[in-house]
């Protein structure tokens, strides 16, 4: 399912910009010596009220010992109003990044009565702060008007960084609704502001960036290349925070290319990047990717623990929804029905209980597991229903979103001519980039053209590899009876329908054969459904191999079968009867328990005479292959009867 891992990339890049954006634009703010005052983690004193409006380069490089120090502040009284204020809000901030959330909750309440008298820079961080944790419990319509209400206030003032951290929250909430066109948009735009950046961490962050577009555009070699490029930067200068969420990145990446192997190794890695700090509930997207991987990777005895483990701790509302229809999935390959269906209803649930999410990709998914769980219960034409609408659900969204195409091939391009635009300011002044820049636009806006129109080719093409692979799938859920492989009495009635009401005159005449086992009920009852499946797949197939070519056998319902021999001779369809009965009496089953028995079967022959120019009147043959099976029963069983 490739319902969680769209998501995941846009939480990962949005908040690799949030982060650039922030540092960009606060480290340009601040001047030289209340930079010096804001990295002071140490001496809670140096804080001053104006360091407080730019601190977000302390927050992000230091969360932890950040964090510390800004609660022994919030315990004193030292400041005005309007300082007081700041610090609240950086210290809500603060238990953002470090996913205290609880922490944060009871932060935005005290804050909250000094709203009147908020400068329109705080309030623009305040509604950003609400909107984000709007996010982290499945509010994202209410998100979306709060971050609107933010980005309109923040353009009120001068301080940018807000603005951009509101811009890149609101992005992440119009991708979480399935409105990636908007999302791309605001991504684009945000692109822009990092063309005059000059300065080696934000180069580290900027790979890291440019690897989550690339791993949300599906291009995951590119996205590894960028990735380990960020890696091998903040590894060496120590950035630990940066070190985690690139190694994060790594996995995700890998989990979807299959390289599970791969993933897991990168989640370890994370795990040990993570004690950069002693309160940090990322351990979430450590257990909930852990668990996803084991799951993909088809290990459904360690992933339903894994998926356990994700569950018990305080993650996402609609992540929690994802480890639900992953356990499902498992249960049903485990099959444990009952767990499965239990895993579906509570999915259903969460993503009922979030509006914006409806009509997604993960939302569709759902009926796609329940046409699942409805074939494992025996319900087939249930199944059929619910598969049949989640492929024209899908068909319908994919036709909505061809669009989207479009501007992620332009959104791809657009990253990588920035990060070539920044190389150029860092060797040339000013007015030699610009220069260089405008010479090179030509070139590369042919080179854009012909490239977004191969990968919109490739696009097309792969999305119709896709939907004939699963049309194909499709068709054989439709056909196939699970439990013996023989058609299933859909396949049956409409292969009837539309070839054997059609015989040639000239031919000789058609037969049907209606049989059961003897004494089904018996064996289920004193040795189990497990053996009765085992008895109804060996009748099966011991009667499948009975049959000529072009004969056509189908298994209607629990141990009953149907055979139609066209094309045959009543003598001919008698002997085939003989030999069906023999065969399955021969046979010889042996349990695991030691039970060693034989069956029989009933069988009834119908035939309609194609010489004599008498209408084939298909209901009537096969009601009198049923009566004739019951006379068989009546007579003893073990034997055929023909229709009179």
């Amino acid at each position: 399912m490739a319902v969680v891992n769209r998501r995941t990339c846009f939480l990962i890049l949005f908040a690799a910009l949030g982060v650039l954006f922030s540092l960009s634009f606060s480290v340009s703010a601040i001047p030289e010596t209340e930079a010096t005052a804001a990295s002071d983690t140490t001496t809670p004193g140096v804080i001053s009220e104006n360091a407080l409006r730019d601190f977000e380069e302390s927050i992000f490089l230091h969360p932890q010992q950040t964090y510390r120090k800004l609660v022994i502040l919030a315990q004193a009284n030292d400041f005005s109003n309007e300082g007081r204020v700041w610090l609240l809000l950086r210290k809500a901030q603060s238990e953002s990044v470090l996913t205290l959330y609880k922490e944060m909750d009871a932060t935005l309440v005290t804050v909250a009565p000094f709203t009147n008298v908020m400068t329109n820079e705080q309030h623009a961080l305040w509604l950003y702060l609400r909107g984000s944790r709007m996010h982290q419990t499945g509010n994202i319509s209410g998100a979306i008007d709060t971050l609107k209400y933010a980005v309109e206030v923040a353009k009120e003032n001068t301080n940018s960084t807000i603005y951009v951290l509101a811009i890149r929250e609101l992005g992440y909430g119009f991708a979480l609704s399935g409105d990636y066109y908007r999302a791309t948009l605001i991504l684009q735009d945000a692109y822009k502001n990092l063309v005059t950046l000059n300065n080696p961490f934000f180069n580290g962050l900027l790979e890291e960036s440019l690897g989550d577009t690339y791993n949300y555009l599906g291009n995951y070699t590119k996205a590894i290349e960028y990735y380990e490029g960020a890696l091998t930067f903040f590894e060496s200068i120590g950035y630990q925070p940066h070190v985690a969420s690139t190694l994060l990145g790594l996995a995700m990446v890998n989990r979807k290319l299959e390289s599970w192997d791969d993933a897991l190794s990168y989640f370890n890695r994370y795990e040990i990047a993570l004690s950069f700090t002693d309160n940090h509930s990322e351990n979430f997207y450590l257990h909930y990717g852990r668990a996803m991987t084991m799951a993909e990777k088809g290990e459904c005895n360690l992933a339903i623990g894994a998926i356990d483990d994700a569950l018990s701790l305080s993650g996402p509302i609609d992540y929690n929804a994802e480890l639900y229809k992953k356990r499902a999935l498992c249960n049903l390959t485990l099959d444990n029905l009952s767990a499965a269906k239990q895993d579906l209803s509570k999915a259903r649930t969460i993503f009922n209980g979030i509006e914006a999410l409806h009509n997604t990709q993960w939302h569709l998914e759902l009926d796609y597991i329940a046409g699942l769980v409805a074939f494992k219960d025996n319900r087939f034409e249930q199944a059929f229903e619910y598969i049949h609408m989640y492929y024209k659900d899908f068909l319908e969204l994919q036709r909505l979103n061809n669009s989207e195409y479009v501007t992620q091939v332009q959104a791809t391009m657009e990253a990588e001519r920035k990060d070539k635009e920044i190389a150029l300011l860092k060797q040339q002044t000013q007015l030699q980039a610009v220069t260089a820049r405008e010479q090179s636009l030509k070139v590369r806006q042919k080179n854009m053209m012909l490239s977004g129109v191969a990968l919109i080719f490739a696009l097309l093409l792969i999305f119709v590899i896709f939907q004939n692979k699963n049309a194909k799938k499709l068709l054989a859920l439709s056909i196939r009876d699970e439990l013996t492989g023989l058609h299933n009495r859909r396949y049956f009635f409409d292969y009837f329908e539309n070839n054997l009401v059609k015989l040639n005159p000239n031919h000789v005449g058609l037969a049907l054969i209606s049989f059961d086992i003897d004494n089904f009920k018996h064996i289920n009852d004193n040795l189990g459904h497990h053996v009765g499946d085992e008895v109804i797949k060996t009748v099966a197939q011991t009667a499948a191999n009975t049959l000529r070519t072009n004969d056509v056998i189908a298994r209607i319902g629990g141990d009953e079968f149907i055979i139609a021999l066209p094309r045959t001779t009543l003598l001919q369809a008698e002997e085939i009867a003989k030999r069906i009965l023999e065969n399955v009496r021969s046979h010889r089953f042996i349990t695991k328990e030691g039970a060693d028995f034989s069956v029989t079967a009933s069988l009834g022959v119908a035939y309609h005479d194609q010489n004599k120019f008498i209408a084939l009147d298909v209901k009537s043959l096969m009601e009198s292959a049923d009566t004739a099976l019951y006379q068989s029963k009546r007579a003893g069983k073990n034997r055929f009867t023909v229709a009179a």
